[in-house]
Formats: C-alpha cells, sequence, structure tokens
C-alpha cells in the first residue's frame, strides 16, 4: 500500500519519471522505513509522519526542506561520503538515479500522500498527559455500604460492577497495629492497643491517627520512602566509595519536611533549587543535597568531566522518576521509543543542572556551635589554669633544681656544647648561653616533664567542632554552553540547546534565562498533569503495597492504566486544594473504609482478583528492611528512639567488611545505646551494602527507586536466626518476659500482645506453653547439671528440690527459646 501511494503521488507530479519515482521509494521503503518508519524511529525520525520528516530528528536540523533538495539534509546524508554519517548505515549507497527521484520529489513539493502518512496515535491524548479532572464522588447503588470518606464510593462504585463485596472492617486490634506500621514503623504497646479496644467514641481511630501524624518518628518512616527515591547513600560510589560524613544532613531534612508536614510543591523546590529562593537559608540550600547524592568517581586517572555528565544525566532520570513518573533516561542517546520525549529536550532538561557546581560547605546544626563553643571556653580555662602552674614551677621550684643539676650533674652523653657552658663560671656564661643550658634543663626537669605531659593529654581533649559539610548544589555564574550528546557520547556535540522542558505537559513560563528554579515551578505548576498524580500514587502504594498506576516510575505509554482513574485524579486535584499537604491526604487515605478493611483473602476474591487490584479487602504486607529491625529492637526493649543526627555503623560480618573497598574508609562500628537507633539512620555505604538491607530487599542506593521489591527466600530466616542485631534483640526479648509479672502463662500472654497486639488463641497459647516447658526442662537439665556438680549437691537431692533448682536455672533460656519462636512468627514481621 505505502509502495502504490507513492507511485500515484510520483505518477501526479511527474508522469515521465513515474517509473523512477517509484523505484526511489520502493528503495526508502526497503532501506529507510525499517528504521525510520511506524514502528522504529531512530534518532527521532520517521519518514511516515510528514511533519516529523520535514522539521527532523533529535538533530534539530531540517530533513527536508521543501522545493529546495539542494539545502535538504536528507539529501545531504544519502550523498555523504562519510561512512559515520551517510544514509541508510548498512548495505550499498543509493545509486545517483534513486537520488535523483527523492531530489526531484522534493523540488516538487514533498507531497504525502495519505497511505504514506500514516500518522502516529496523539500521544498528547494519553491519559498522564491530560491535566486531571475533578470527576463528582460516585452515586453508590448500594446504600449499605459503608462509606466514611469520598475515597469510598470510588472504590465501591468499581466493586458494584463487578458484583464483588468489600471486606468487613479490620478487628480493632489489627487496625492499630496497622496503622502504627504504616505511619511510624513502630509497635503500639499493649497499653495502646487495650485503650484503642475499650474507646467507644465516634472519633477514637482518627484519633489514634492524628497522634500518629503529629509523632515525630512519622517523619523517619515516611522520610525513608522519600531517601529511596533521593537514591540517598552515606558514600560516593565506585571502586573507591569514599565516605560523605555530611550526607545525613539532607536525611535529617527530609525527616524533619515530613514531620511539620511541609507543603509538598515547597519541599519539590527547594530540593531542586533551594539555593536560588529568595534570601535562601542553609536549610533550603541544604535541601539541594537530593541531587547530591549522585555517584561520583574519585579514582585516580578518571575523566572528571565524564562522569560530571554521567551525573548530569542522573538528576535528569531522577527528576523525571521521582516527580514526573517518567522514563526520561531513555532518552539520552536517542529520542524516547515510545513516550513524547525527544533527545533534544532531555539535554534542554540537563542544561539546568549543567549550569549547577557542586559545594560542600559547612553546616553548623541548631545548638551546636553554642555547645562547642562552651566546651572550648572551659577547655581553655583549664588549659591556662595548667599553664600557670606550670609557670609558678618553673619560675619557683625548677629554677632551685636547676641550680643544684648544675652543681652535681653528671655530664656523661652531654653535647660537648653544654658542657662547655657548664665549665664556665656562672658569672662569665652569656644570656644566650643562660637560656641554652636552661632550654636543655627543662626537658631533664621531672616536674616540667609532667606538665608537659598534662597539657599534651588536655590538648588530645580539644572540642573539636565536627561541622559536617553540607553537600549542596549552587548556581554557576558562567555556565558552559550545553550541546545535545550524540548518541548519548558527552565528547560528540550535537546541536546546541538552552534549558527547556517537555512540550507534551503544561506550558513553561519564565522571565529571562530559564533556571532551576522556573524548571521547580513548572514541576508543581496546577496545570501539570503528572506531578500531583505521581506524589498520590507514592502515598498509596505505601498504605496498600500497590499503587493506582502499578508502575509508578512510568506514567508513559508503556506503563500500566491506573485501576481507578477517577479516584487518581480526585485524589490529586484534592492534594492541590488542601495545599500539598501530605499528612492531610495521608489521613483521608487511612481513614477511609476501603484502607480499613480486613486483609484476610477471601475465596471468591482469590479467583477473581488475585492481585486485589479492586481492592475488595487490604494487603497483607511484610514490612521493609529497616522497620524489620526497629520491631526487633523494639519488641525487645533496646530501640533508641533519638531522633537524626550522624549515621550509626552496627555490627556486619568481618567478611563483609573485607568485601568492600577499604579506601573510601572503615565500618567503625557504633558503640553504646546508639548502635540500636533506628534503621533510617544505618549508614548506606554503596560498596558494602548492610547485609540486613540486602536481605530484606532494601533500596538500591545508586539508583532512584520508586517501588521496592519484596522477595521471600531462604536467607531471611536464617539472617533472623542468626543476624548479631537481631540475636541481641531475641536475647533482650526474652529477658523482657522473664522479668515480666505472674506466672508462665500470664507472661506468655503480655510477650505475645507485645508481638501481635492481640490476645493468643486458645491453641498458640498451648502450643507456647508446651514450648516453655520442654525448653525449661532442657535447659535446666544442662545448667543445672553444671550448677550442681560445682556446688557439690549431690544424688541424694530430693527430687522436688532438685526440680525447683532445675527451674530457677533454666528459666531465663526457655523464655529466650519462646521469643526467639515468637519474633520469628510471619506475623510479627508482617502489617496485616
Amino acid at each position: 500500500m505505502l509502495a502504490s501511494g507513492l507511485a500515484v503521488l510520483m505518477t501526479a507530479v511527474v508522469g515521465v519519471h513515474a517509473a523512477s519515482f517509484e523505484a526511489g521509494w520502493a528503495i526508502l521503503q526497503q532501506r529507510c522505513l525499517e528504521c525510520h518508519g511506524p514502528e522504529k524511529h531512530k534518532s527521532g525520525y520517521r519518514l511516515n509522519d510528514r511533519e516529523t520528516a520535514l522539521s527532523g530528528g533529535d538533530s534539530g536540523t531540517r530533513a527536508i526542506i521543501v522545493s529546495n533538495s539542494a539545502a535538504s539534509a536528507l539529501v545531504q546524508r544519502l550523498l555523504t561520503t562519510n561512512r559515520d554519517e551517510r544514509m541508510p548505515p548498512k548495505g550499498e549507497a543509493l545509486s545517483a538515479g534513486e537520488v535523483a527521484a527523492v531530489k526531484l520529489w522534493i523540488d516538487s513539493g514533498a507531497a504525502w500522500p495519505a497511505a504514506v502518512a500514516v500518522k502516529p496515535a496523539d500521544p498528547q491524548k494519553h491519559w498522564a498527559f491530560v491535566a486531571p479532572t475533578r470527576t463528582p464522588v460516585p452515586l453508590l447503588e448500594n446504600r449499605n455500604s459503608k462509606v466514611l470518606n469520598a475515597i469510598d464510593p470510588f472504590i465501591l462504585t468499581r466493586l458494584e460492577r463487578e458484583r464483588l463485596k468489600p471486606s468487613p472492617e479490620a478487628q480493632r486490634a489489627t487496625l492499630i497495629r496497622r496503622v502504627h506500621l504504616d505511619l511510624t514503623g513502630l509497635l503500639p504497646t499493649p497499653e495502646q492497643v487495650v485503650a484503642f479496644e475499650k474507646d467507644r467514641r465516634g472519633d477514637a481511630y482518627l484519633r489514634v491517627v492524628d497522634e500518629l501524624l503529629a509523632s515525630p518518628h512519622f517523619g523517619e518512616r515516611w522520610g525513608r520512602h522519600w531517601l529511596d527515591l533521593a537514591r540517598y547513600a552515606d558514600s560516593a560510589g565506585y571502586q573507591i566509595d569514599r565516605v560523605r560524613p555530611g550526607a545525613y544532613l539532607f536525611r535529617d531534612w527530609v525527616i524533619d519536611s515530613l514531620n511539620r508536614d511541609q507543603p509538598f510543591d515547597q519541599f519539590t523546590m527547594e530540593q531542586i533549587a533551594g539555593d536560588l529562593l529568595p534570601d535562601a537559608t542553609l536549610e533550603q540550600r541544604i535541601a539541594t543535597g537530593f541531587h547530591r547524592m549522585t555517584l561520583s568517581n574519585h579514582e585516580d586517572g578518571v575523566d572528571a568531566a565524564e562522569y560530571a555528565s554521567k551525573a548530569r544525566v542522573d538528576r535528569v532520570a531522577t527528576t523525571g522518576t521521582a516527580w514526573l513518573g517518567l522514563t526520561l533516561g531513555c532518552a539520552e542517546c536517542h529520542s524516547h521509543k515510545f513516550d513524547p520525549v525527544s533527545q533534544r529536550e532531555f539535554y534542554r532538561l540537563y542544561a539546568f543542572f549543567n549550569e549547577a557546581q557542586e559545594l560542600d560547605v559547612p553546616a553548623p546544626q541548631p545548638g551546636e556551635r553554642e555547645k562547642y563553643e562552651l566546651a572550648r571556653k572551659h577547655w581553655e580555662q583549664e588549659k591556662a589554669r595548667l599553664e600557670e602552674a606550670r609557670s609558678r614551677y618553673a619560675d619557683g621550684e625548677a629554677q632551685t633544681n636547676f641550680v643544684r643539676w648544675q652543681r652535681g650533674v653528671d655530664r656523661g652523653g652531654m653535647s660537648g656544647a653544654v658542657t662547655d657552658v657548664l665549665d664556665l663560671p656562672a658569672e662569665q656564661r652569656s644570656a644566650a648561653q643562660k637560656r641554652a643550658l636552661w632550654k636543655h634543663y627543662r626537658k631533664l626537669d621531672p616536674g616540667l616533664k609532667e606538665f608537659a605531659a598534662r597539657l599534651k593529654a588536655h590538648q588530645r581533649l580539644a572540642p573539636r567542632y565536627r561541622g559536617e559539610e553540607a553537600l549542596l548544589l549552587a548556581a554557576r555564574t558562567n555556565a558552559p554552553k550545553t550541546f545535545v550528546h550524540v548518541r548519548g557520547d558527552f565528547l560528540r556535540p550535537g546541536e546546541e540547546v538552552q534549558p527547556g522542558v517537555l512540550r507534551v505537559l503544561n506550558r513553561f513560563e519564565c522571565d529571562g534565562q530559564p533556571t532551576r528554579l522556573d524548571l521547580a515551578r513548572w514541576i508543581v505548576s496546577p496545570e501539570n498533569p503528572l506531578t500531583a498524580r505521581v506524589a498520590v500514587n507514592h502515598l498509596w502504594l505505601h498504605l496498600f503495597g500497590r499503587g493506582l498506576v502499578n508502575t509508578p516510575e512510568d506514567f508513559g505509554l508503556r506503563g500500566e492504566a491506573p485501576s481507578h482513574p477517577e479516584l487518581l485524579d480526585w485524589l490529586a486535584t484534592e492534594f492541590q486544594r488542601h495545599g500539598w499537604s501530605r499528612k492531610q491526604l495521608i489521613r483521608l487515605i487511612v481513614t477511609s473504609a476501603t484502607y480499613r478493611q480486613s486483609s484476610e483473602v477471601r475465596a471468591d476474591l482469590r479467583h477473581r482478583d488475585p492481585q486485589n487490584i479492586l481492592l475488595a479487602r487490604q494487603n497483607r504486607l511484610r514490612v521493609e528492611s529497616e522497620i524489620v529491625r526497629d520491631l526487633f529492637l523494639d519488641a525487645g526493649g533496646l530501640l533508641n528512639r533519638e531522633l537524626g543526627g550522624a549515621s550509626i555503623y552496627p555490627v556486619i560480618p568481618k567478611d563483609v567488611k573485607a568485601a568492600g573497598y577499604g579506601v573510601g574508609g572503615t565500618w567503625t562500628e557504633t558503640e553504646g545505646s546508639a548502635k540500636h537507633r533506628r534503621g533510617v539512620y544505618v549508614a548506606v555505604r554503596r560498596t558494602v551494602p548492610y547485609p540486613i538491607s540486602a536481605t530484606f530487599d532494601g533500596a538500591n542506593p545508586s539508583e532512584c527507586t520508586a517501588q521496592r521489591e519484596r522477595s521471600n527466600t531462604p536467607l531471611q530466616p536464617l539472617a533472623l536466626l542468626n543476624n548479631p542485631v537481631f540475636a541481641e534483640a531475641t536475647e533482650a526479648f526474652g529477658q523482657r518476659v522473664t522479668a515480666l509479672p505472674g506466672n508462665p502463662r500470664a507472661k506468655l500472654d503480655a510477650a505475645f500482645r507485645i508481638c501481635f497486639s492481640r490476645e493468643p488463641a486458645r491453641v498458640e497459647l498451648k502450643r507456647l506453653e508446651q514450648l516453655y516447658r520442654e525448653a525449661s526442662a532442657l535447659s535446666a537439665s544442662k545448667e543445672g547439671g553444671t550448677a550442681r556438680a560445682a556446688s557439690g549437691v549431690g544424688a541424694d537431692l530430693s527430687r522436688s528440690a532438685r526440680l525447683s533448682t532445675m527451674s530457677t536455672i533454666g528459666e531465663p533460656q526457655a523464655w529466650r527459646a519462646v521469643a526467639e519462636v515468637m519474633l520469628n512468627l510471619d506475623e510479627f514481621l508482617t502489617r496485616e
């Protein structure tokens, strides 16, 4: 059809040349459309689309200039003798007659017959590129359905259409544990569970939610989600993997931002361009650390320009994933194969970051400078006291000792200069000789030596201002020009480009030369069809385990369509209507009947909706790697809940340490209670991954992670049984249970409530009692026998006394065995 359509065109234009025209287009169809047709369009160039064929592809050079074949780049590429530029790249070049046919067609007007001009589907009509519309909340057929807020009718309408019923609300104990794990990542105390179960006020659950949203631990929990997108790490990556001591300042900024519910649009602008805000504060500049989380290579001999370019490419791709839900990185080497993003547009975005430089600046935290100055003042006062005491001694007792020494000194081993002075009568010595003699004696005097040692020791105690340096971006006054990288090669500059955005999205407005601040404003503009949707989808994902769009990193043409498009748009507009408040939106979601459903899998849903796309129930999820560790420490009573500060280094196996490259800094394990701080504070070293994170599907710190994987492997239970932090927490939980009041049954009931926020079922309690008895007897028989041998207790000890002795000695280890079973149950690490 394509060839015949072209033949008709050629015959109409130049009848006598129809055969050569047909032959020429047949060659183009055979040799060019494979790479530049409707299926493939390399370098962003399509011959089947007139507009694209005329304007050109990624290079920006006009391919076809109507009626001027000599100036058309297409003809020049057909005629060139440069093998790297000649088209077609494979096989022989077109013959002179074939090229002449193409030139004649261009000179005749380059008309496109309908048969050839198969225009691709308009990508601007793709749902994600159209601004969200706020549809009215649906009306339900079943008036008996439980509706708690506007979210529920959107879900229930779809369920009614599918003839499915929602699940009942989860039990109160399950619900409070769920919302605690989702909002703070910590266990509710048994007292909190009991109080909630007894509280029959209509707003009892809302009170719990508001308390959790106000908790400082909310920022830790939800800050970690954002750090996944930010590819947060405490080291630079690559082989050297140099430590970044000040990286934690950005992490703490994120946590603080979440806790104070900073509007998401401001949150966005500060991370992309906080340094460009009027009268930017240090905190706003620290926010630009988002784009300092890129990898950087510090090996000798590397090309600094190459890795600087890689960092800027990463910043464009990460911005696309985190805020726009687009795979912009696919346009680095060529125009995006599926989405309407040209390579030229990629480098226009690149230009925004090309004008930025990386800076490391001291960042004293609140109260830190005052604390340092006070400590320094006390230290200097003590130093002055020691120096004054030394001066008094030197002017008094040391002078007496000096005179005695001159009279009876043993001159063996002295230098000739010193003995020459001693041979002279005191009255004949010059001032310089007296000073030299005193200088020599100062090193010998016991008192002066003691003062020197004390002052040296005091010097080691001098307070040091930590002064970690924050990692920032800052604008350059003389920014370099930006060029398209031909095939992604930074050494092959193509067309020069200016900072700009994606044409398929909202309008871009700025005064003067565009800056990163203009880019940030464009991203959070109410007209941007993607930003609010992507942000809402991230929140939904972390509260249901699956986003309304199941490809949170890709809202483009290859991504999945939203399961509930009207709800997604309604939430996106609601998000903006409430001032981009994340807490407000999370509150709305977790107080819906949809969120509060039971997660029990029903028989009808197992076959009709196995992935729970329709949300006729909640999802049952294993908590993330950081929360796995937190829950163990929490149950054991070891968790240090201190907020913020430098990253910690827990115990890791020696072979893991050895596997990393030591050039970047050793893994010095944190001592004391600080090692039990929350998982969000564990150091993220790119070449020395924390084993728990690797085992339980932690985010890859070298790339923007929109959604973590959840695997189920034999390594996970092995880690829970053997990793030092889990073993330590299990031991501590066993001791905690041992100290609980009451008989074994009461202790088991209390321990069960600590772990699972509910009372044990009769069969569960029976099996745990059996385990306790068996573990107690086994432990007592081993330890009791050792104790009796050591104390001289013989076989004549009565049976009752022997059992009493064994029970007392074996109890702690028995409870540890029970603790190990409880903490390793699937339910403990699962958000129901």
